[in-house]
């Protein structure tokens, strides 16, 4: 298994940065004295994924990850100016982490955008960053009231939906014979790589977690973390969507 370890990095830290932006900027609207905790740890998950950037595209990238790092950049400054009570710069955040987002799920797609191996990126790197966002947002790290009498972490229900999701397309896609040979290739992969599948399970351990209250918060947030490292290393190393020279191997 070759690894391009800072590009899982770079994907990984963006979504956080991009999911915590999101949540922190919906605080902001709706708390009477927001945190700027969330913001702060925001701009440092920026700043590790933009260096893993430099790093694995060996600088400025071109392409679709051109924007993916340029959205990654505008979001390390508008979350730092966001910490110092930014409003605006607030909403510039997280609208610049789901441009990088999303720039890093076209990246990723090996085909044709509407084909199966074309759809299950841009499904599954928005649901990575709502619970990323939500897993960590609800901390008190983050400057969450730890409040005996909330049972559930604050954005609980959002990240079941996602995880469920998750769980249900992350799961799926190894055991079915797909039509499009992209997919059909990683599935095959897929199915045999105990990484791809300790994020799977890693995923249902955060529902079954999020279910136990607040005393497990932290816990989720570290199972969450570590699912979503794992599934991102075997979709970048042990599938067709991380293949750099698509016309040899996979299309024979």
């Amino acid at each position: 298994m070759i690894t391009n370890w800072p590009l899982v990095f770079f994907t990984v830290f963006s979504q956080l940065g991009a999911g915590l932006a999101f949540f922190s900027w919906w605080k902001d609207r709706h708390d009477a004295a927001p945190s700027s905790r969330g913001w702060q740890v925001c701009a440092v998950s920026a700043a590790v994924a933009a260096v893993a950037g430099l790093i694995a595209f060996g600088g400025i990238a071109s392409g679709v990850m051109l924007a993916a790092q340029a959205g990654c950049l505008i979001l390390l400054v508008a979350s730092v100016l966001a910490a110092r009570r930014c409003s605006l710069c607030g909403l510039l955040a997280w609208l610049s982490g789901a441009c990088a987002v999303m720039a890093e799920a076209v990246a990723a797609i090996p085909g044709e955008v509407c084909a199966t191996s074309g759809l299950f990126p841009l499904a599954l790197f928005p649901l990575c960053t709502v619970i990323l966002g939500a897993v960590f947002s609800q901390l008190k790290q983050m400057g969450e009231p730890d409040d005996d009498t909330v049972r559930y972490g604050r954005f609980y229900m959002p990240l079941r939906i996602c995880l469920w999701l998750m769980l249900i397309i992350t799961a799926i896609a190894p055991c079915l014979a797909w039509e499009d040979p992209f997919m059909r290739k990683s599935a095959i992969i897929w199915m045999q790589t105990q990484l791809y599948w300790m994020g799977v399970i890693f995923s249902g351990v955060v529902i079954g977690l999020s279910h136990m209250g607040r005393i497990t918060l932290l816990v989720q947030a570290i199972v969450a973390f570590v699912s979503i490292l794992g599934l991102r290393t075997a979709f970048y190393a042990d599938g067709v969507h991380g293949v750099i020279d698509m016309s040899t191997l996979y299309m024979h």
